[in-house]
C-alpha cells in the first residue's frame, strides 16, 4: 500500500468476522487505485482481532476496549485515515466489482460538487434495496404509527441522481469535508447518516446516488436480535435529530408521537409476547425504549442506549 493511499475505508465491527472477512476479501480485490483499509473494532467477543491480524495483516486496527458505538468508532477510523477519500463500510458489505473504489474516485473526481457519494445497495440475492430518502419529516412518524411507512416504493435508477439522504452502509466523501463539518454525530444512533448528509447537504454540496456503482448489503448483522439496542436508539434518534435540526414545533410533535409510538407498540407486542421470542425481546426492547424516552426527557440524558 502506498504511504499516502487513493482512499481510506473504514469499517466498524462487532462480532460480525464472518461477514466482515468476506467484505476484507473484497476490498483486497480492488485494481487500478491504492488504498487503505481501518477496521475500527468496538471490542468483539468472536475472535474479530486475532482473526484480521492472522488473516489480513495489511489491515490497521482500533481496537476499542469496550462498544464505543458506531459513530464515534467511524471518527476515530476517520482521524487515522491518511487517504484524500474516506468510504465508510458497513462489515456485512462486499464491493460487487473489482473496479468499485476506482469508479467512486474517478466520478469524485469528475463531479466535485458531490459533497457524498452514495453507491447502488444490493441484497444478497441480488435484489435493489432501498438505500436513499427524503429528509425525515414529522409525518413520517405518523405513517410508521399505522404501518403506512413501507407503502412508498424506491424507484430504480439508472444513471446517477441527486438525492437528500443514503443509506450509512456505504459512504463516500473527501477527508476535506469530514476536516469542515466534523465527523458523524456521536450522540445519535441509527440517524448519524442521515445527519451526516443533512449537514453535507447545508454546506452546498450534492448528495448523489449513482446506481453504476454497486455494494451488496447483507443487512443489519451487527444488530441482529440486539432489538434492546436497535429499538430504543431508533426512536431516541428520531427526537434529537428534529430538535438539532427542526423547529420547535417539529421537535414538539415528533416528541408527542414518539411516546405514542412507544406504547402503541408496546403493547402490541406486549400482546404477542406468547407467540414467541421476537416478539418478546421486542416487547422488552419497547420497555427499555420508554426508560430511555423519560430519561431524556425528565433527566436530559442524551446518551446511546448501550
Amino acid at each position: 500500500m502506498d504511504s499516502k493511499p487513493d482512499i481510506s475505508i473504514i469499517i466498524v465491527s462487532y462480532n460480525v468476522w464472518e461477514y466482515l472477512e468476506k467484505c476484507i476479501s473484497s476490498i483486497l480485490l480492488q485494481k487500478e487505485i491504492s488504498f487503505e483499509i481501518i477496521v475500527a473494532d468496538n471490542n468483539s467477543i468472536d475472535g474479530t482481532i486475532q482473526n484480521i491480524k492472522q488473516k489480513f495483516p495489511q489491515v490497521r486496527i482500533i481496537h476499542n476496549t469496550k462498544n464505543i458505538g458506531f459513530s464515534a468508532a467511524n471518527n476515530a477510523g476517520i482521524k487515522e485515515a491518511k487517504g484524500d477519500l474516506i468510504l465508510l463500510l458497513n462489515p456485512d458489505t462486499e464491493l460487487k466489482d473489482t473496479n468499485t473504489l476506482a469508479e467512486m474516485e474517478k466520478f469524485m473526481e469528475l463531479n466535485p460538487e458531490t459533497g457524498i457519494l452514495a453507491p447502488m445497495l444490493l441484497n444478497t440475492d441480488g435484489t435493489l434495496q432501498p438505500s436513499y430518502w427524503n429528509f425525515p419529516k414529522v409525518t413520517n412518524l405518523f405513517l410508521e404509527l399505522f404501518y403506512l411507512h413501507r407503502i412508498k416504493k424506491m424507484e430504480p435508477k439508472t444513471s446517477p441522481v441527486e438525492i437528500e439522504t443514503a443509506s450509512g452502509a456505504a459512504l463516500c466523501f473527501s477527508k476535506a469535508i469530514s476536516d469542515g463539518i466534523g465527523g458523524l454525530d456521536e450522540n445519535m444512533f441509527w440517524m448519524d447518516d442521515i445527519d451526516y448528509c443533512f449537514r453535507v447537504h447545508k454546506t452546498g454540496r450534492k448528495i448523489t446516488y449513482n446506481p453504476g456503482i454497486r455494494v451488496i448489503h447483507h443487512g443489519g448483522k451487527s444488530t441482529t436480535g440486539n432489538y434492546f439496542i436497535s429499538i430504543p436508539n431508533q426512536v431516541i434518534s428520531k427526537i434529537k435529530y428534529f430538535k438539532k435540526h427542526g423547529t420547535w414545533l417539529q421537535y414538539a410533535i415528533q416528541n408527542m408521537l414518539s411516546f405514542i409510538f412507544i406504547i402503541s407498540r408496546l403493547i402490541v407486542f406486549t400482546i404477542l409476547s406468547p407467540m414467541g421470542s421476537t416478539y418478546r425481546q421486542k416487547s422488552t426492547a419497547y420497555s427499555v425504549a420508554l426508560k430511555a424516552y423519560i430519561k431524556y426527557n425528565f433527566n436530559g440524558n442524551n446518551e446511546i442506549v448501550s
